[in-house]
């Protein structure tokens, strides 16, 4: 399953719950848009890793 980048926008969190970062488990200050399979796939990664997913 190929997992294509389509956009990153910041996630502002409204509902009250800290949302953890994918990757470290740091909070989540960023939203990536993927496309998988006809799919859209949105996960949540802090800045540094958004950075790093981003390359």
């Amino acid at each position: 399953m190929e997992k294509n980048f389509s956009s990153i926008r910041a996630f502002v969190d409204v509902s009250g719950k800290t949302t953890h970062c994918v990757s470290c488990g740091n909070t989540a200050t960023q939203e990536a848009i993927f496309a998988v399979e006809g799919a859209t796939i949105i996960e949540k990664y802090c800045d540094s890793c958004a950075k790093k997913e981003m390359k």
